[in-house]
C-alpha cells in the first residue's frame, strides 16, 4: 500500500472529558447507504439539510454524542456530564428534537415537575441516497466537517501535552495514508473501512461503567486528493 489517489487519514486519542463524567460513544452508522440505488426525494434533501443544519454547532455536536450509546437520558444528566449548567443545553436539546435528531423517550414526573429522558433518534443522519447534494447541504456539510475535525485536533493536542506520562499502548495514534486506487479498488477500500468502524463500534459498546475507563475519539475521513491525480 504504497502508492494510493484517495486519501486517508484517521485520529485517536483519549477523548477529553470532565472528571467523572460518563462519556458515551455516538451511534452514528457508518456507512448504510453504500448500496442504495433509489435517488433521494426532495423531501429527503431538505431532512439532511435540517439535520446538518441543527448539528453545525460545536455544543450540539457533543450532545449528541452524550445522549448516543447509552440509555435515555435528562438533559439535566447530561448537562452534569458536560460540566455546563442546564439553562444553556435547553435550548440545544429543543433545537436537536425539532431536527428529528433526538426523540423523548419518555418522562417521569417528580415532586410536581415533568423529566423529559432523551435518545439519538436514528443511527445515520444528514445522509442521502445520492451524491447529488444542494448547495446548502454542502455548506452545512463543510461547517460540520470543520467541527468535527477541530474536535480531533483539540482531542490529539490534549494527548500530546501530556505524552510521555502513559504507557506505549495507550498512545494517541495519529496515521495518514496516500493510495492510488481505481474504482474497484475504492470500493473494495471503502467497504473494508465502513466493516471495520462498525466492528470496532460493536466491540467498545458500553456495557457497565468502570473506574479504568477513558473514552476515547476516533475520527476517519476517505477522500480523493486534492491538487491533481498523484
Amino acid at each position: 500500500m504504497d502508492a494510493l489517489a484517495a486519501s486517508f487519514t484517521a485520529l485517536m486519542a483519549p477523548r477529553t472529558a470532565p472528571a467523572g463524567a460518563g462519556r458515551r460513544p455516538a451511534r452514528h452508522d457508518a456507512d448504510r447507504d453504500l448500496g442504495r440505488a433509489r435517488p433521494a426525494t426532495p423531501a429527503e434533501r431538505r431532512r439532511a439539510t435540517q439535520e446538518l443544519r441543527a448539528l453545525a454547532h460545536p455544543l450540539r455536536l457533543k450532545l449528541l454524542e452524550e445522549f448516543a450509546g447509552g440509555p435515555p437520558r435528562t438533559t439535566m444528566q447530561v448537562a452534569a456530564s458536560l460540566g455546563e449548567p442546564p439553562t444553556r443545553l435547553y435550548h440545544h436539546v429543543n433545537a436537536l428534537e425539532r431536527a428529528g435528531i433526538l426523540t423523548l423517550a419518555r418522562t417521569r414526573q417528580v415532586r410536581g415537575t415533568t423529566e423529559k429522558y432523551f435518545e439519538v433518534a436514528k443511527k445515520s443522519f444528514g445522509a442521502v441516497n445520492d451524491t447529488r447534494l444542494t448547495g446548502a447541504m454542502r455548506g452545512q456539510l463543510r461547517g460540520l466537517a470543520h467541527l468535527m475535525f477541530d474536535e480531533a485536533r483539540a482531542d490529539l493536542a490534549a494527548a500530546i501535552a501530556v505524552a510521555g506520562t502513559q504507557p506505549k499502548d495507550q498512545a494517541p495514534v495519529a496515521l495518514r495514508m496516500l493510495l492510488t486506487l481505481s474504482p474497484g479498488q475504492l470500493d473494495k477500500v471503502r467497504r473494508r473501512l465502513m466493516a471495520a468502524l462498525a466492528a470496532i463500534r460493536k466491540d467498545c459498546k458500553p456495557r457497565t461503567a468502570g473506574a479504568n475507563q477513558v473514552r476515547w475519539a476516533l475520527t476517519a475521513v476517505l477522500a480523493p486528493r486534492t491538487g491533481g491525480k498523484k
